[in-house]
């Protein structure tokens, strides 16, 4: 509490600052109190009160230098406010500026658990009429919440119940001349809220935080609020170094456009969706840089929802996927990227722990628009990172209704040792959904015999799919059995102009972490068709997928 300043802190403030540090009351005049280049939050306590709430002396403090702003129409040469160490009790929320810095001298608690659960702890806005002056905006370039003296923490009602936000950027109408630029924290801890930092996107651009965390606040770290139809003047160089993100439902969530973010050697530690698009968010970079990753509930890129002119740059990060709290899934390599937000990743190295579920399950999805995979590494388990674009039809088995036997498939055909010993359809299945953070209703080609082990048979793409001379085509196949698990051949068959049979690759798959096929596409080949033939499997056998992609 702000009266229970020790002597120490106050001898030692003393010595820092060459100030006496004398608390004085409200109302005196500038030339009575310390020097102008800072105040003791101290001196803006109420008299004559056993103070149990710090509310009234930080919110009178950070009046008082906005009026000596108001009264100059100058935010140069504002006197900083210092904070002594201690714990300090906030019952309302605190509206501050990006001009108006609160500096901590020792380690400081701002403790908003008291307050209603609604209610958002900092405020940062600017919605003044104060002009911008030859310099510029001067007094902006500089954190507003600065901890260099000593961690600021800002602890909120509860991560479980905390309706609002610990530190709120942003103004709320665009008529203001007063922009939220140049501002951020250095040294700051939000905890126990909704979100961490909620940006509204209204004339808020070039945010800077460094050294800080953003732990244990139950939906987001970063949030950036919708735009009354569009942002305003905002997102340019939204910037964080050496910050850790953990323990949120999803660690960046941006829902509104022109957002351009940079995270630099930065921890994303345990959260759902690492960078998540909402709907309204439509264009702009998500850009990581030797960042560290870990335990990955969801998606590493969520864009499944969002627009299509969206970007994510991943450059030298480690990412180890393992769960968060879903222990039930398994920690292998898995879809970790979704969406329509084009994506690049460069010196990724990726740390999984379990062996792959399935040859197919690529760590980036087949509808994202990949600008650039480049000097992947990984550690204990390979992984597939991309497949491209599936180039033939009906790898899903999707387009045949369930019930549809195999002799009646539009794209597939069947060939087996003992005609008519096979019989098959297609049939609704669940079985790959709990292997994806992208979890959906899925269909699979289910046969059954009743000696499948000593009876091979083939499933043939009855579509030829087109392929183009000298680059590389790959086929893998997910299936399940509820017998024994057997082999799997792959067979590209190449065609010229006209259906001229030209070549066979084959390869047969091997029990290794990644069981696929790939060929060299021959010179004149236009076509291609994939036969893949099963030997030593029992039981009913259903196959997820059966796909076909060029080398990326």
């Amino acid at each position: 509490m702000v009266n229970r300043r020790s002597a120490m802190g106050l001898s030692a403030g003393a010595a820092i600052l060459g100030a006496t540090a004398v608390s004085r009351g409200w109302g005196e005049s500038i030339e009575n109190r310390s020097p102008s280049g800072f105040r003791w939050i101290s001196d803006f306590a109420a008299k004559g009160k056993g103070a149990t709430d710090d509310t009234g002396t930080f919110q009178r403090a950070i009046d008082y230098v906005r009026n000596i702003a108001l009264h100059t129409r100058d935010t140069s040469c504002l006197p900083a406010l210092m904070i002594p160490a201690g714990r300090y009790v906030l019952t309302e929320t605190i509206d501050t500026a990006p001009w108006i810095k609160l500096c901590s001298v020792g380690g400081v608690l701002l403790d908003f658990s008291q307050l209603p659960v609604g209610w958002d702890g900092l405020t940062c806005r600017n919605e003044t009429t104060l002009p911008a002056t030859e310099l510029r905006f001067p007094g902006d370039r500089s954190p507003f919440l600065d901890g260099t003296g000593g961690t600021i923490s800002i602890l909120g009602p509860g991560k479980a119940r905390a309706e609002g936000w610990g530190i709120v950027m942003g103004n709320r109408q665009a008529g203001f001349s007063g922009a939220v630029r140049d501002a951020g924290g250095r040294n700051v801890v939000v905890t126990g809220w909704r979100g961490a930092l909620r940006i509204d996107p209204l004339n808020t651009y070039l945010t800077a935080w460094f050294s800080s965390r953003f732990e244990q606040n139950r939906e987001n770290g970063i949030y950036v609020a919708a735009g009354v139809g569009r942002s305003v003047n905002s997102g340019e160089r939204m910037t964080f170094v050496d910050c850790t993100f953990a323990g949120s439902a999803r660690a960046v969530d941006i829902n509104s456009d022109s957002m351009d973010f940079v995270f630099d050697a930065c921890s994303f530690d345990f959260n759902g969706d690492v960078v998540y698009f909402g709907r309204q968010a439509r264009f702009g970079t998500v850009a990581l840089n030797h960042c560290h990753i870990e335990g990955i509930d969801g998606l590493l890129v969520n864009a499944t929802a969002s627009g299509k002119h969206l970007r994510t740059v991943f450059h030298d990060s480690i990412v180890l996927p393992r769960r968060w709290k879903r222990k039930d899934l398994n920690n292998a390599p898995r879809q970790l990227v979704a969406g329509t937000a084009k994506f690049s990743a460069s010196g990724v190295e990726w740390r999984f722990e379990s062996p792959p579920q399935g040859a197919l399950t690529a760590l980036i999805g087949d509808e994202v628009p990949v600008e650039s995979v480049t000097a992947m590494s990984f550690q204990k388990v390979q992984a597939l990172p991309w497949r491209g674009s599936v180039i033939n039809a009906d790898s899903l088995f999707t387009l045949d209704r369930p019930g549809t036997r195999v002799d009646a498939l539009t794209h597939w055909s069947m060939s087996v040792a003992t005609p008519g010993q096979t019989a098959g359809q297609i049939v609704a299945s669940d079985t790959v959904a709990g292997n994806s953070a992208v979890a959906s209703s899925r269909q699979a080609l289910r046969l059954a015999s009743n000696d499948l082990d000593n009876a091979p048979f083939s499933v043939i793409t009855r579509t030829p799919f087109p392929v183009s001379p000298g680059e590389t085509v790959l086929a893998a196949c997910t299936a399940t059995a509820t017998g024994t698990t057997g082999r799997t051949a792959f067979s590209f068959q190449f065609f010229a102009a006209g259906g001229v049979p030209l070549s066979v690759s084959e390869s047969q798959s091997a029990a290794n972490e990644l069981p696929s096929a790939q060929a060299a596409v021959p010179a004149g080949a236009v076509q291609a068709v994939l036969k893949t033939t099963f030997t030593g499997w029992t039981g009913k056998l259903e196959i997820n997928e059966l796909a076909v992609w060029r080398s990326s």
